[in-house]
């Protein structure tokens, strides 16, 4: 596969990757080049560009002046996890006294998640854990655009305590925009798309490609031979 120019828009980046995530619900469809750029929130431009730059890694065409096809949405994806592995990440790590189990976690997180602030959603091995069930975890990641700002309020309600070895993450997204986009309710708790899912898991250090793998086999193949 040809690289990406440096001079050229990064399709994996922020903004742009909002079009890859609403292609990635339907990514066998021609889109057109106006409806797509809606459902992202994205302008007309912007969309051109980025569909420019995956035509030439040959990874989209053009259909005609207004329509674009994906055209191997595994190779996409795994091109863009390669990418996404080596970008910074900021978090957080607590502990609380008394709960270690990661279900216990997850029960206090489901009976205080009223009371917790922020667009928040579980990801990597505990996200997964409730999407597609693969390998055991014994930490907690928390996708939390601002936590920077907003741990202060989470450590009050879960009482928390900082802990450089703690089972909870609270992560500030290097996608503080577009990352949260198809979020979902699983067991009334909050967890990232899929598609956020298969990046976040693949970075993770422990079992964490193979989780991945069984995320993209199992819930997203599954979903786009069925069209949705």
């Amino acid at each position: 596969m040809k690289t990406l120019a440096p001079q050229e828009r990064n399709p994996f980046a922020d903004s742009a990757s909002k079009l890859l995530r609403v292609a990635m619900s339907s990514p066998a469809k021609a889109w057109g080049i106006r409806e797509l750029s809606r459902m992202a929130g994205t302008s007309p431009a912007l969309t051109i560009l980025t569909l420019r730059q995956l035509q030439r890694v040959g990874l989209a065409s053009r259909e005609s002046p207004t329509e674009a096809r994906f055209l191997d949405p595994v190779q996409l994806l795994r091109d863009w996890a390669a990418w996404y592995v080596m970008k910074p990440v900021k978090y957080y790590r607590f502990s609380i006294a008394g709960v270690t189990s990661p279900n216990a976690i997850l029960k206090l997180l489901s009976k205080e998640r009223a009371q917790l602030p922020g667009q928040w959603a579980l990801t990597c091995m505990a996200g997964a854990s409730l999407v597609a069930p693969f390998a055991t975890f014994r930490e907690v990641h928390i996708h939390l655009p601002k936590a920077d700002q907003l741990r202060r309020s989470w450590q009050d309600v879960l009482r928390l305590t900082p802990d450089k070895l703690g089972p909870i993450h609270l992560i500030q997204p290097y996608y503080a925009d577009s990352g949260s986009y198809g979020a979902q309710k699983i067991q009334k708790l909050p967890v990232v798309s899929a598609v956020q899912l298969y990046l976040d898991c693949y970075r993770y250090p422990v079992r964490g490609r193979e989780q991945a793998e069984h995320i993209l086999t199992q819930v997203l193949m599954p979903r786009w031979r069925n069209g949705r």
